[in-house]
């Protein structure tokens, strides 16, 4: 979660970023308006946001069934996939 905020942030921030360096370097006459840097700021957020969704989501859980840590004989056993059985593909439709 932490990533996930500091990622947030650096998204929103980097429009303010470009922009500083760009007025130091001349490029940019004058400064970058507020309302501008926060609507590229949300706009840089957004876009973070969706890479991270479709970046973070896998097909791991689709593909097996979870099974949460258990204790047996005494010793605590991860949590893992296990892999479900194919659909039969000889039976007739």
């Amino acid at each position: 979660m932490t990533r996930i905020f500091l990622l947030m942030l650096a998204a929103f921030a980097l429009p303010y970023i470009v922009a500083r360096v760009l007025s130091a370097a001349g490029v940019l006459a004058r400064p970058m308006s507020v309302t501008l840097g926060v609507l590229s700021g949300m706009g840089a957020a957004l876009v973070m946001l969706v890479v991270l969704v479709l970046l973070e989501t896998d097909a791991s859980s689709r593909d097996g069934a979870y099974q949460p840590p258990r204790l047996e004989d005494g010793e605590i056993r991860p949590g893992q996939f296990e892999e479900r059985d194919p659909p039969p593909t000889d039976e007739p439709i």
